[in-house]
């Protein structure tokens, strides 16, 4: 070890000399997200962020600090684990291991370090003991390293010569002096010797070791040709050559430095496949390779990337001045800005992206979707269309552009933050290009956050600006960009149009709720503002905050109603309904909207005068018109209709009609519509939406056809005309003891509060196929539709897991290996709904142990 004012650990590899932080022992490290593991359905299952450890014994430590001294948290033998899943869950970046009676569930920073991560794990388990300690020396790469040098790049290597000092040596490059001091005399003088500008030696592989040979079919896509070469990989890149005979010169090389990719190609996916081709992105082009098998593909993917893992990182004009600025003094900065015209405003076109990028096509099928090129190609697409807004009618559809670019390809946000910064950088503050420009960066903000070293850079930017010009137009958009990045967050859709518009005003963006009854409330967000935030507001200014019950804000569109989640950004919802709405895509001509409703039943006991009580009753009248209370009794229907109709209208006049029966009783056709509706919801729906095909298929069930009238004419008049008899019984019964009767006839069916969603039961014989799957605060249970007694309930503590193992079916497992398996569309409602129920247990526990433990 070496070190100079900070210890640090110095490795010599392929060319590059590194100092890390601490000593490379293992053979992968980083922070990523682990799920908890508990095993019964009221154990804790949240979220948190440890630092994972793979090391040479094949065991995966995780700890919750990145401390030498730290001790493991848990730990996971990989080579007893029973597979290594490419996707642990659903949610972006994740993978999973599992071993005998439990999967991890884990979440890396990127898709790229999820990959990573995922064939480090499936080598290891695989590789013999002597290739896993080659993996070990592997994993030093330049990418852990506090900082790097390339050894063409060292002009001197000698001794300092200092008493104080005898084990010092100096390294000399054009641009700077490094000091290093050694241990011992011995590793000084082995230190200088390895770094003399002549030696190329490398203390792991050295320079020319094969890392890994064979034969390969290389296609010639201008010439449409195949020809089967041998390649050699090293420390620098491919070469390939006519024959196994490496000493003539090869035929051709591909150089490979820190920026190539590499994967395997579409036609490679199928492990059967006789033959697997892999994909190599260089500087000027890309190489299609063959290899025999799908094994050998891998074999190679996974050396290349090693080899590129270790590459010195490529660094930018651009990026080594922001460095620059960062550890510069401030008179040095104003001179670094003035000598370096790349960081200041330009009217010319960019040549090459401000910070290296990856070669080759983005792989997620986003990108593939939308026709996306190189990451090179679409920076400069950016930049072009950033200049094109400045003298641009309407920049708002540039913006857009921009906007969905950044999204669907994460990795040019630190570029095109660079780029915004660049283009604000000037002192013409009247100039109306300068200001699209701010405009441009104002939207960033509120959408997506750069990386660590890029967000400092901005704020850098940011406080300059107001510093040097106050009280300018342009610093009211910096300070609505310095507070918008200290509350942005993790965006599930680009902005909406209304969203853009807001942000150009640096004003705060308005959205309507809704309640039953018709009630509407206008409410202020800005970009980050949460469906909880919102929730919270709603509770507080019609005073229920201190209600046990649960409200949530709910996606509406007639029948169609889905919770929001808590954490949900709301700007992202009204951004979904943007895109709903452009599709044309609604239930009966109707709009989507924000709905205010309980969501969980946790006290159904609640005061008659009470505001909540009014909740309650309408959305008990809402779940009778749509066929989701319990009773098959025409007459106990009529009379709730006839409450209501009292409620609504008052007493019975003379010559009074019902116009619309639907809006007081529940028509079978209405009940058969929702359902069919539902099946359509999340057919091919996500967790974060619904799928194009989904919207078409809803937008098609908006269908008058009378073949799907149950209910004919003549049953419908005798409804009315008894719903009509018992409304004149009424007659001198006020508002709120029509409203209390309607409620008692509700709260006479015992499982009041319960939520029921519509399912199939194909698992075996014991129920029927048609059921009511309810879920409350005490339990879980199962009706015959129309029913009011379950068949079945399942307390909370019985229950061990639920979810869904696959699309469109819902599982739950009890104790005594009880399994119970339906089909409905609706599996992410009934699970948002059960946590929510076992999240209230769990706290309603904790605080009655206080006062016993106090």
């Amino acid at each position: 070890p070496l070190f100079r004012s900070e210890r640090r650990w110095c490795v010599l590899k392929f060319g590059t000399f590194m100092y890390f932080r601490g000593k490379q022992d293992f053979v992968r490290a980083g922070w990523m997200e682990k799920k908890g593991g508990g095993t019964g359905t009221l154990s804790r299952r949240n979220w948190k962020k440890r630092f994972f450890v793979l090391r040479d014994d094949r065991k995966l430590s995780y700890y919750e600090k990145d401390e030498e001294a730290a001790k493991p948290l848990g730990v996971i033998n990989i080579a007893e684990a029973k597979d290594i899943l490419d996707h642990g869950t659903k949610k972006a970046n994740s993978f999973g291991i599992e071993v005998v009676g439990r999967v991890y569930h884990i979440i890396a920073e990127s898709d790229e370090d999820c990959r990573a991560w995922v064939s480090v794990l499936k080598k290891m388990q695989q590789s013999s003991d002597v290739e896993v300690k080659l993996m070990k020396s592997e994993s030093m790469n330049s990418r852990n390293a506090v900082g790097t040098l390339d050894i063409s790049n060292i002009e001197s290597c000698t001794p300092l010569e200092s008493v104080s000092k005898p084990t010092a040596f100096t390294i000399i490059t054009a641009d700077r002096v490094f000091q290093f001091i050694a241990d011992t005399m011995g590793d000084m003088n082995a230190w200088v010797t390895a770094l003399q500008p002549t030696g190329l030696g490398d203390t792991v592989t050295g320079p020319s070791a094969v890392i890994e040979n064979g034969w390969l079919i290389k296609e010639s896509f201008s010439k449409k040709l195949r020809t089967k070469r041998y390649f050699v990989l090293n420390d620098q890149g491919l070469d390939y050559y006519k024959s196994t005979d490496t000493s003539v010169p090869p035929v051709g090389q591909i150089l490979i430095n820190s920026l190539c990719t590499v994967y395997l190609s579409e036609d490679a996916t199928g492990k059967d496949a006789s033959h697997s081709s892999f994909i190599v992105n260089s500087r000027r082009r890309f190489y299609k390779l063959t290899a025999k098998s799908h094994a050998d593909a891998q074999r190679w993917v996974h050396s290349i990337l090693d080899v590129i893992d270790c590459r010195p990182p490529i660094i930018t004009p651009t990026e080594k001045l922001i460095d620059d600025i960062k550890d510069a003094k401030p008179k040095e900065i104003e001179a670094i800005y003035r000598i370096n015209p790349i960081l200041c405003y330009t009217s010319s076109q960019l040549k090459s992206s401000l910070l290296p990028l990856p070669y080759g096509n983005v792989q997620s099928q986003k990108a593939k979707t939308r026709g996306y090129g190189t990451l090179q190609e679409e920076a400069l697409r950016i930049f072009n269309s950033l200049q094109d807004q400045e003298s641009s009618g309407d920049p708002i559809p540039v913006i857009q552009g921009i906007l969905q670019t950044c999204f669907d390809l994460p990795q040019l946000r630190n570029e095109v933050y660079c780029q915004l910064i660049k283009q604000t950088n000037t002192t013409q503050l009247d100039s109306i290009a300068v200001l699209r420009n701010w405009q441009v960066l104002a939207c960033m903000c509120s959408s997506f956050l750069p990386a660590r070293k890029f967000l400092r850079y901005l704020r850098f930017h940011l406080k300059r600006y107001q510093d040097s010009f106050p009280h300018t137009e342009m610093v009211k958009f910096s300070n609505f960009c310095t507070e918008a990045v200290k509350r942005t967050r993790q965006r599930d859709y680009p902005p909406s149009r209304e969203e853009i518009i807001a942000c150009l005003g640096r004003r705060e963006l308005t959205a309507v709720v809704h309640c039953f009854g018709g009630g509407t409330c206008k409410i202020s967000i800005n970009s980050s503002t949460t469906a909880g935030e919102v929730v919270h507001k709603l509770s507080l200014g019609i005073g229920v905050m201190d209600s046990k019950n649960r409200f949530a804000l709910f996606e509406q569109c007639g029948d169609l109603s889905k919770a929001i989640e808590d954490r949900a950004v709301i700007a992202d919802v009204l951004a979904k309904f943007e895109r709903y709405e452009a599709h044309g895509i609604n239930e009966g001509g109707r709009r989507w909207r924000l709905f205010f409703k309980l969501f969980c039943f946790l006290d159904i006991n609640v005061s008659a005068d009470s505001l909540e009580s009014g909740f309650m009753f309408e959305q008990a009248y809402n779940d009778v018109i749509q066929g989701r209370f319990p009773t098959a009794a025409t007459q106990t229907l009529v009379r709730l209709a006839a409450l209501r109709i009292q409620h609504d209208v008052g007493d019975y006049k003379s010559g009074a009609w019902i116009p619309n029966l639907e809006t007081v009783y529940p028509v079978k056709k209405k009940v058969q519509k929702e359902e069919e509706l539902d099946k359509g919801y999340t057919l091919k729906g996500t967790l974060r939406g619904l799928g194009k095909g989904t919207l078409r298929k809803l937008k098609n069930m908006e269908s008058d056809d009378p073949t799907q009238k149950l209910a004919d004419e003549a049953e419908l008049q005798a409804i009315k005309v008894s719903v009509t008899d018992q409304w004149k019984k009424l007659k001198g019964m006020s508002r709120e003891v029509a409203q209390e009767q309607y409620m008692d006839v509700i709260r006479s069916w015992k499982g009041y509060g319960s939520t029921l969603f519509h399912v199939e039961y194909k698992q075996d014989n014991r129920y029927p196929k048609e059921l009511w799957l309810a879920i409350n605060k005490q339990c879980v249970a199962l009706y015959k539709r129309g029913d009011l007694e379950p068949i079945v309930s399942y307390p909370y503590e019985q229950i061990l897991s639920f979810g869904a193992p696959v699309a469109n079916t819902y599982k739950l497992i009890m104790e005594g290996n009880v399994v119970v398996s339906v089909e409905t569309p609706k599996v992410l409602e009934i699970a948002k709904l059960m946590k929510a129920y076992i999240n209230a247990i769990v706290k309603e526990r904790r605080n009655s142990e206080l006062p016993a433990r106090r």
